[in-house]
């Protein structure tokens, strides 16, 4: 599971492979792939799209996929889930983590989280 921080804009995530329905294994490159494509569910709630942003094809049936400040707004477990036309149905989880947790983790000067501080 792939960790984000609550609340910050600019959070790029490949989601992928995309593959043809029909064989379940050529990659499907050439999908327009809005944001009201992308479903969300924060923390278990009902699914909704994306705020904004579609995804941009990077290679093999990976699509860039870049998350704002918005999708990552609620802290706990983030499902996302995309399906397109001719291609089947991607699924990935995220855990959204408070921006202090975050930083205390995976920041440039993090030391590592010690629940004793």
């Amino acid at each position: 599971m792939l960790y984000l921080k609550q609340s910050t804009a600019s959070q790029a995530i490949l989601l992928g492979p995309f593959v043809a329905d029909t064989d379940g294994a050529t990659a499907e490159t050439g999908l327009s792939v809005a944001n009201t494509d992308i479903r969300l569910s924060k923390n278990g709630g009902n699914l909704a799209a994306k705020n904004s942003g579609g995804g941009t094809h990077d290679e093999a049936g990976w699509y860039t996929i870049t998350l704002d400040a918005t999708d990552t707004a609620t802290v706990g477990h983030l499902q996302l889930h995309c399906k397109m036309t001719g291609a089947l149905m991607v699924h990935a989880q995220f855990q959204v983590l408070e921006e202090a947790i975050y930083d205390a983790l995976f920041g440039a000067s993090a030391a590592g989280f010690d629940s004793n501080g």
